[in-house]
C-alpha cells in the first residue's frame, strides 16, 4: 500500500455522485431490456453479434431475477492531464475491492491519526451500513432477519483475504460452493446441525461459475440448481445472474446513444472513444489510426485496463494478425494517458499513473456512492501495470470537505455492525470450517510438540544440567527417537541407518524442522496450519489472525538462513514456541463456544494426547534403567510443563510411578493425557446426535468413553513396573492401545461430520 492518499475535493465528488449513479441506472435499464424486450436490439442500437457472442448474454439468465439486478456496482475511472474523468471498466457482475478499501483506511487512520486534515475526511462507515442492510433487505421473504451469505471460490481465490475480511466486518456467512445445496426451490448451508435456509447470497464467483447444472458442467465452485432457485424467486442474488454482459467493453462503443435511448439524457461519465472491431465499419476507423489506438479484449483483465498505444508496442504487428483473425474478441480505444499522483518509491516521492474504482451501492430506490475508494497505482510513470504481482500498489481516496461539520459521523460502538438491522440469525458452522478448524488444532499442536522436543534436546547441551555423559546420550538418543515418531518425519532417528544420524544429527534435524516439503516437519506443520487457517479466516479473530501470520513470517525467515547452527536454531525458535502458546491461549480464552470451536479443541486435544502417549513409550516403555531413567524423568516433565508444579508439590526424588501419575492420570494437570481425554469426551457430548440417541451410543462417543475408561482404570505403580528385560509391558499396552483408539477417533468425527457430502454426478450420458 502506498501511505500517500489520493485527494478529491467535495465538490469534485459531488459531481462524480451523479454521474456514476446515472451510469449505475444506465446498466440497471440495458439489463432490463436485453433480458426482457430486447429494443436496444431490435433497433439496431446494440449489434446481436455483440450481445449474443462472447462475453454476452446468459441464456439461463432470463426469468425473474429480482427487482435489484445490481445491488453492487463498481467503476474503474482514470483522470486525463486537464482533470477530466473517464470511466474505462465496469464491474457489474462481482465488483470487488470493498474490503481492501476499509483495510486501507483503516491503516491511514492510524498513520496519520491526529493530522488535522483527517478531520475533514469523509468517513466510510456509514456507506458499509447501507451495503449490509440493502443486502439484508434483498430477501424474498417477509423477515427481518435474514440469512446472508457471501458465495466465495475458496482459498486459493486471490482475492479470499478480502471474502474473509468483508464477511467478518459485514457479519456475512462466508461459503463455498460445496457447503450449499438446493432442495425444494430453496438454498440451504449445510451444517452439523442440520440445514439452514440462506435467503440473500452475495456472490464473489464469476457467473459462469455459478451453477455446474445450467452453466459451466465443470465448475467445482459453484451450487447445483442455484439459478433455477434464483429464477423461482427463492434466493437473491447480488448480483444477479447474467450482469457479466455488462462488463463487455464492446458496449462502450454504444453507451452515449444507449443513454439517450433509455434515459433520455446525455452521458456524464463516458468512456473514451471505442470502437468494436466486430462492427466493420468500426474495424476500418480503428485500422486506419492503427498505431495511436490501444487494443483490448472485450472481456479485459481488470487488472490491466489499460494499455499503451499500439505504436509503442514491440508486438503491434503479431496483435494486428490476432485481432484480425477474431475480431469481435476486441475493442479499439483512444489512446489514453491517465493523469499522474505523487506517490512514494523506494523512500522517495515519485510521480504515478492512477486509476480510481469508486463503489456504489442500490437498494431499488436510493443509490448511494461510497465517499472514497480505491485508488490503484502503477510502479513507475511509465509503467502499464497496477496489479501487485506488476510492482503497482494501492492507495486510500480521501474526499475532503472544507468544514469538518459535514462529515458523516460515525455509527456508534463502531464494530462493523450497524443500529438500523436487525440481529443476524445464529448460523452453524459448514462442514468444511469445522474440518478445517479441527485440523487447526491439530497442526498446531503438532508444530508446538516437534517445537519442544527440539529444544529440550538442545538444551540438555546448553544448560548446566549435571547429567553424566552417559545420561546425557540416553536423554538425547531417546529425545530424537521420540521426536521421529512423534513427528512422523522418517527416517528421522530410527530404522536403518539411524545410528549415523544419531551420532551427527544436524542435518537431519534441520531437515526436519525447516523442510516444509518433508511430511512431519514443523515447518509442514506450520504451513498446513496456516492453509487451514486461510480456510476459516472469517472466523478468527483479527489477533488470532496476526498471530498465525506471525508465525508464518517467522518461519520463512527461517527457511532463508541455510545451514544455521542448531544452537541458533535454539534461539530462533523461541519467538515461534511463545506465538504457538498465545495461539492456544487466544483460541480457549476468545472464541465463541460453538462447534467450530469444540471441533478445534478436540483436534488439539487429539494431537496432545497422542503426542504423549508416543513420548511415553518410546522414553520409558523399554530398557527401563534406574540410573539413566532420571534424567529423561525430569526432561519428560519440562517438555510437558509440569516440572515446576511437581517439584513444588512433591520435593522426593522422581519416581517413574510418580510422574506417570502425573502425566497420564492428573485431572488437574492441563497437559496430562487423562485431561485430554475427558475434554475430547465432553466436546463430544455436545455434538448434536438425535434425542433418543445417548452419546455412548454414537461411534464417537463409544471411542471417547472407551479410551478415558481404559486410562482411568490403569494403575501408575503397575504402569512404572518393569520386567526381566527392562520393558514396562503395562506402559506399553496402554499407550498402544490408546494409539489405536485415538486416530479411530478422529476417522470417526471426519466420517461422521466432515465428508457428509455428496460430489454431483451424472445420471446418464448420451453417446
Amino acid at each position: 500500500m502506498d501511505p500517500i492518499p489520493l485527494l478529491m475535493q467535495a465538490g469534485e465528488w459531488a459531481w462524480l455522485e451523479k454521474a456514476l449513479a446515472q451510469r449505475h441506472l444506465l446498466f440497471t435499464r440495458l439489463y432490463e431490456d436485453l433480458y426482457g424486450p430486447q429494443r436496444t436490439l431490435r433497433d439496431g442500437l446494440l449489434p446481436a453479434e455483440l450481445a449474443f457472442g462472447p462475453g454476452g448474454l446468459s441464456l439461463e439468465a432470463y426469468g425473474h431475477f429480482g427487482s435489484t439486478p445490481l445491488p453492487l456496482y463498481a467503476a474503474e475511472l482514470a483522470r486525463d492531464p486537464s482533470g477530466r474523468f473517464y470511466a474505462l471498466m465496469d464491474r457489474c457482475q462481482a465488483p470487488s475491492g470493498h474490503g481492501y478499501v476499509w483495510q486501507n483506511r483503516r491503516i491511514t487512520t492510524r498513520l496519520y491519526a491526529g493530522a488535522e486534515q483527517m478531520g475533514n475526511v469523509r468517513l466510510l462507515l456509514n456507506f458499509f451500513e447501507g451495503v449490509r442492510s440493502n443486502l439484508a433487505a434483498l430477501t424474498p421473504y417477509s423477515k427481518s432477519d435474514a440469512h446472508v451469505a457471501l458465495l466465495t471460490p475458496g482459498s486459493a481465490n486471490a482475492s479470499h483475504f478480502e471474502h474473509a475480511m468483508l464477511s467478518h466486518f459485514l457479519g456475512l456467512t462466508l461459503v463455498q460452493g460445496d457447503d450449499l445445496i438446493t432442495r425444494d426451490g430453496r438454498v440451504w448451508l449445510k451444517t452439523l446441525e442440520g440445514l439452514n435456509p440462506v435467503d440473500v447470497l452475495l456472490r464473489r464467483v464469476d457467473e459462469a461459475w455459478c451453477d455446474p447444472l445450467d452453466l459451466r458442467g465443470d465448475s467445482m465452485l459453484g451450487v447445483v440448481g442455484l439459478s433455477q432457485a434464483a429464477r423461482s424467486g427463492h434466493v437473491a442474488l447480488a448480483n444477479a445472474l447474467g450482469t457479466g454482459v455488462l462488463e463487455n467493453l464492446g458496449l462502450h462503443a454504444y453507451l452515449p446513444k444507449l443513454a439517450q435511448f433509455l434515459l433520455g439524457q446525455e452521458l456524464m461519465l463516458p468512456s473514451p472513444q471505442t470502437w468494436w472491431l466486430g462492427d466493420p465499419q468500426h474495424r476500418a476507423e480503428a485500422l486506419a489510426q492503427w498505431d495511436q489506438v490501444s487494443i483490448l479484449p472485450i472481456q479485459a483483465n481488470s487488472d490491466q485496463p489499460i494499455a499503451p498505444p499500439n505504436g509503442e508496442r514491440e508486438d503491434a504487428e503479431q496483435l494486428r494478425e490476432t485481432v484480425l483473425a477474431a475480431p469481435h474478441k476486441y475493442i479499439a480505444r483512444a489512446f489514453f494517458n491517465p493523469s499522474l499522483t505523487p506517490g512514494v518509491r523506494q523512500g522517495a516521492l515519485a510521480p504515478q499513473r492512477a486509476l480510481l474504482r469508486v463503489f456504489l451501492s442500490h437498494d431499488g430506490q436510493t443509490r448511494q456512492v461510497m465517499p472514497g475508494g480505491l485508488a490503484r497505482v502503477a510502479a513507475t510513470a511509465t509503467s502499464w501495470r497496477f496489479s501487485p504481482e506488476g510492482g503497482g500498489a494501492s492507495k486510500d481516496v480521501w474526499v475532503v470537505d472544507s468544514d469538518a461539520n459535514a462529515r458523516r459521523d460515525p455509527i456508534e460502538g463502531v464494530s462493523g455492525v450497524t443500529r438500523s438491522l436487525e440481529p443476524a440469525p445464529m448460523v452453524g458452522a459448514p462442514s468444511r470450517v469445522v474440518e478445517n478448524l479441527f485440523w487447526l488444532g491439530r497442526y498446531a499442536e503438532r508444530a508446538e510438540g516437534s517445537i519442544r522436543l527440539f529444544r529440550e534436546f538442545l538444551l540438555i547441551n546448553a544448560e548446566e544440567t549435571g547429567l553424566t555423559a552417559a545420561q546425557r546420550e540416553h536423554c538425547k538418543t531417546r529425545l530424537l527417537q521420540a521426536f521421529t515418531l512423534v513427528t512422523g518425519a522418517l527416517p528421522g532417528f530410527v530404522g536403518e541407518g539411524a545410528e549415523e544420524r544419531l551420532a551427527d544429527p544436524g542435518d537431519e534435524l534441520r531437515s526436519a524442522l525447516l523442510d516444509d516439503q518433508r511430511s512431519g516437519s514443523m515447518a509442514f506443520s506450520i504451513q498446513s496450519m496456516m492453509r487451514c487457517a486461510i480456510s476459516v479466516r472469517d472466523r478468527l479473530s483479527p489477533e488470532t489472525w496476526r498471530l498465525v501470520d506471525n508465525l508464518s513470517q517467522s518461519l520463512s525467515r527461517l527457511q532463508r538462513r541455510h545451514q544455521i547452527r542448531l544452537g541458533e536454531l535454539m534461539w530462533e525458535t523461541a519467538p515461534l514456541l511463545t506465538d504457538m502458546t498465545a495461539l492456544s491461549g487466544l483460541t480457549w480464552e476468545n472464541m465463541r463456544r460453538d462447534l467450530g470451536w469444540r471441533f478445534l479443541d478436540m483436534g488439539r486435544r487429539l494431537e496432545r494426547a497422542m503426542f504423549l502417549a508416543q513420548l511415553l513409550e518410546t522414553t520409558l516403555g523399554q530398557t527401563a534403567d534406574t540410573h539413566l531413567e532420571g534424567a529423561i524423568l525430569e526432561r519428560l516433565l519440562i517438555v510437558n510443563d509440569a516440572h515446576s508444579a511437581f517439584r513444588l508439590h512433591l520435593r522426593s526424588q522422581l519416581e517413574p510411578a510418580q510422574v506417570l501419575e502425573r502425566l497420564l492420570q492428573d485431572d488437574a494437570n492441563p497437559r496430562s493425557l487423562v485431561f485430554q481425554l475427558a475434554l475430547m469426551d465432553h466436546h463430544a457430548s455436545e455434538i448434536p446426535r438425535p434425542p433418543e440417541i445417548s452419546l455412548y451410543r454414537t461411534q464417537l462417543g463409544r471411542v471417547a468413553f472407551e479410551t478415558l475408561a481404559a486410562l482411568r482404570l490403569a494403575a501408575p505403580q503397575e504402569l512404572a513396573l518393569a520386567d526381566e528385560s527392562g520393558r514396562r509391558q503395562a506402559l506399553m499396552a496402554l499407550t498402544a492401545r490408546v494409539r489405536a483408539l485415538l486416530p479411530l477417533f478422529s476417522d470417526t468425527a471426519s466420517n461422521s461430520y466432515f465428508r457428509h457430502a455428496e460430489a454431483p454426478h451424472h445420471l446418464f450420458s448420451v453417446n
